[in-house]
């Protein structure tokens, strides 16, 4: 699981750089490149909330080979494309879907699988170990893509990622998998979705934890589509030092998922995800003023610290307080609320247009402070609190 968590993370970063850098080359659009992400986060708001219930109803390996096997073959038909110059901009929208939809069961189908596999005493290491992998991925992906892009272009992304997939498929095909107690079938499938809903607006620790994913998507993490444009058109930068500008969150929040791993105890889990939303939207308002490459790349690394917070608590928080029966529909409700991108995307690239693509995220980012004062004066119970995290099961 942790293997193929790491394969994929590092295939869909390279692959949101060299797209984002070849949809501007190509058309000059800041909005243009944010839709691509908009396509990208599509499948959580559509999908989210079903692929939980679903992940609990099948064999939870079964549903991720069918995922990872999809976008094994849209890589092979997007290289192909590209190879034989008939690609188009419809055709990296449809692969940004798919793309979108393994990260939709992704949310809902490993990290579960991690937490049954890892019990319930140490699913908060497990967690960080396993937001440190993904970061770890947010930096090497950006990376490789910026290299792969301006050595063997687009279709090289794409034959990277059908050679990454490929691995993963294999190393889930051959794991030895035991369904856990949340696997349950022969109830009606809606219904179930509902109870989770219910439940969810019962506990106000879960509901805090997806207000502040909301508020993070929509005003936070939009800013990744407009790195590589003020990287392009404001800091004159070519696509590799676009790849190490855009890798410094995700170095950030490795080393601060693996402190998270090492160092935090259960007491401190809310609080770090309150206080970790808050740097990241700090750090980004100063990106959104910084005019030099040095600065940029301190502010995002700073920010990355701050993703790092909020990453590694937000699956581990909602993993503790939901029962096990409920677990992969309540993660898949997380899912549809990260889904909150792609309004913040299209709301990032109109701003880029009118505004400019700086001002576009220091705009956001101030609404993301205010929108965080708002969520910890309302849930101030909840996140304030030092006691231990509940534990079912």
């Amino acid at each position: 699981m942790w293997a193929a968590g790491l394969i994929y993370g590092t295939v869909r970063w390279l692959e949101v750089l060299a797209v984002a850098v070849f949809v501007f080359d190509s058309t000059g659009s800041p909005f243009i490149v944010s839709l691509m992400l908009v396509v990208r986060m599509l499948p959580m708001i559509l999908l989210g909330g079903l692929i939980g219930v679903l992940a609990e109803k099948i064999n939870r390996r079964q549903l991720l080979l069918v995922t990872f096997g999809g976008n094994a073959m849209s890589c092979a038909v997007l290289s192909l494309l590209v190879f034989t110059n008939h690609i188009e901009l419809w055709h990296l929208g449809l692969g940004a879907f798919l793309n979108g939809v393994i990260w939709s069961a992704d949310y809902a189908t490993r990290r579960t699988l991690l937490g049954e596999i890892a019990g319930n005493e140490n699913v908060g290491v497990a967690m960080s170990l396993d937001s440190a992998t993904t970061n770890v991925t947010r930096m090497l992906g950006p990376l490789l893509g910026g290299v792969i892009y301006s050595t063997i272009g687009l279709q090289g992304t794409y034959l990277v990622g059908l050679f990454l997939f490929s691995i993963a498929i294999y190393l889930i095909g051959t794991m030895t998998y035991r369904p856990g107690p949340a696997l349950v079938g022969g109830s009606k499938f809606f219904a179930d979705l509902r109870e989770g809903l219910r439940y969810i607006r019962s506990n106000r620790t879960i509901t805090m934890v997806l207000m502040v994913t909301v508020v993070l998507n929509f005003f936070g993490f939009p800013f990744v589509s407009m790195v590589p444009v003020i990287g392009n058109q404001e800091l004159g930068l070519n696509p590799v030092y676009i790849g190490v500008l855009a890798s410094a969150e995700g170095g950030g929040a490795f080393f601060g998922a693996i402190l998270a791993a090492l160092f935090v105890q259960p007491m401190h889990y809310r609080r770090l995800f309150v206080y970790g939303s808050i740097v990241f939207l700090c750090a980004i308002l100063i990106f959104a003023f910084s005019s030099g490459f040095t600065f940029s790349f301190i502010a995002l690394l700073i920010g990355g610290f701050g993703v790092a917070g909020f990453s590694t608590m937000q699956g581990t928080i909602m993993y503790l307080e939901a029962p096990p029966e409920m677990r992969g529909r309540i993660l898949g409700v997380l899912a549809f609320c990260i889904g909150a991108s792609p309004i913040g995307l299209l709301n990032a690239g109109w701003l880029a247009e009118w505004l400019g693509p700086s001002q576009a995220i220091a705009v956001l980012a101030g609404g993301g402070l205010v929108a965080m004062a708002l969520v910890c004066f309302y849930w101030r119970d909840v996140w304030s609190l030092r006691g231990r995290e509940r534990i079912f099961g």
